[in-house]
Formats: structure tokens, sequence, C-alpha cells
């Protein structure tokens, strides 16, 4: 099970991420209990990009809130926090992880 959280790893850099990725490995008791974790993270990370990319989509020229590091910094951290939170929302979420854990959970060998 630790490869493939340790893949996940391996292609994303956002160090809030991996310190969450991280987490998982070590709070986890079972493999199941990790994947879905893994699954989740997965769903908040996916969800977390597609608000930057839908962001960078927004006309900004005579805004209130011009373009700097400290604001793109700040909704970084906000677009994680709302991703996290919609991805363990059973009501809200995507369903990627569901998906994810139902065709990887075949792999386990308990």
């Amino acid at each position: 099970m630790n490869n493939y959280i340790g893949s996940i790893g391996s292609i994303y850099s956002n160090s809030s991420d991996l310190a969450e990725i991280e987490n998982i490995k070590k709070g986890s008791k079972t493999q199941k209990e990790q994947l879905m974790a893994a699954s989740k993270e997965f769903e908040s990370i996916f969800i977390a990009k597609m608000l930057t990319e839908m962001d960078k989509t927004i006309d900004k020229e005579g805004s209130l809130f011009q373009d700097s590091k400290y604001l793109d910094n700040f909704k970084s951290f906000m677009y994680n926090d709302i991703a996290r939170t919609i991805a363990k929302d059973p009501n809200q979420n995507l369903g990627i992880a569901k998906q994810l854990y139902t065709q990887l959970e075949k792999t386990i060998k308990e």
C-alpha cells in the first residue's frame, strides 16, 4: 500500500499535501484505511488543482484584487482547504475517491 502513497508523493510537490500523505502512512492502521485516506487526498488535490485553473480564467483587469504573490499564496491555502472539505463531505464530493478505492481495493492482500 505504501507504494501507492509513495508514488502520489513523488509526482506532486505541494508541501502541505506531502505532509498529509506522510500522515496517511503513519496514521492508518490497515491497508484499506490507508487506501481510502489516499483516495480522498487524491480527490482533494484534484479539486484544488481544478479551482486553481478555474481562477486563472477570471479577468482581473480593473479588479479590487490585483495579482500579487501574497494573494496567490492565500488563494492556494484557501483552495486546498475548500478542496479537502469537499472531498471529505459525503454529500458534496465528486465521487473520485470512491471510484479509486473500488478499483484499487482489489489489489490489496489482507
